[in-house]
């Protein structure tokens, strides 16, 4: 009877099983949490600086892992509130004075960046202000021909300006087309049906835009059921806080991946 052939060196093995965990979705990082959990040989791959680095540049874009926002109040100012969008509870969360935190402002509180270019709305208006830094100068956009409130500008995928805006129980999605060779114009490139997708509760309270996640091409949209996100390429939809008035959100964006030092106590503690 011939003998079973070798085991394959520990050093494929590690390769394969590298392979597997750097395809694990960064938008849930609950996953790599567990599988750093499942015995040493994964815990020393997930946390290995190189693989941290491949899995950074596999994913591309950080994904979105919740938001900064402020509710409308009466009276004062109101506090600043952090809600995660992924189903991991105790992440490492942006400090109120940390790197990731920033001010909430009226004006470019719906601002796109692209290039040497921001251009941002004012509060409660339709009407587009563009800055553009290389020539230190300020100029206003005609909007799409869409007598529509409550907007917000996201990057495109293109690079191109992008103007978002409910009409109805219609999302709307138009891209500002620039050719050098003629003026820019605004082209519809998508529309939504939001009734059967996001809840509401009164019918006649209609939902609004309230800003957008560049990168990821997520929208904001709150309605008297809550605040959710929309990914306007799968029609995901997640609910992300409760009911409120929110004038000002804030995408936190970035790639969750597994401490060494605290998953080897954790290890330990499960017998690993």
């Amino acid at each position: 009877m011939a003998a079973p052939p070798p085991p394959p060196p520990t050093e494929l093995i590690g390769d394969v099983i590298a392979e597997i965990l750097l395809r694990l979705p960064p938008d849930e990082p609950e996953y790599l949490f567990r599988a750093a959990l499942v015995c040493k040989p994964w815990l020393r791959v997930l946390c290995d600086p190189g693989f941290r680095r491949r899995y950074r540049a596999f994913h591309g874009a950080p994904p979105l892992l919740g938001l900064l926002h402020s509710l409308q109040v009466l009276q004062g100012s109101p506090p600043d509130r952090f809600a995660s969008s992924t189903s991991m509870p105790d992440f490492p969360r942006p400090s109120s004075h940390g790197p990731h935190a920033r001010p909430h402002p009226d004006v470019g509180s719906r601002a796109a960046v692209i290039g040497d270019e921001t251009s941002c709305t004012l509060r409660d208006s339709r009407a587009i202000i563009k800055y553009d830094g290389a020539k230190d100068c300020l100029s206003m956009i005609n909007p799409p021909p869409h007598n529509a409130y409550g907007v917000s500008l996201m990057v495109m995928d293109n690079s191109s300006l992008g103007f978002v805006f409910i009409e109805g129980s219609s999302l709307h999605v138009w891209s500002r087309k620039v050719n050098s060779e003629a003026p820019a114009e605004w082209v519809q490139c998508q529309i939504i049906e939001l009734e059967k997708i996001i809840p509401v509760v009164d019918p006649c309270e209609a939902p609004f835009v309230v800003g957008s996640a560049e990168g990821v091409g997520s929208i904001f949209i709150s309605t008297d059921a809550g605040l959710f996100t929309i990914e306007l390429k799968s029609g995901r939809v997640r609910k992300v806080d409760d009911h409120g008035v929110y004038f000002s959100v804030l995408p936190y964006m970035n790639f969750c991946t597994p401490d060494r030092g605290r998953l080897l106590s954790l290890a330990r503690a499960e017998g690993c």
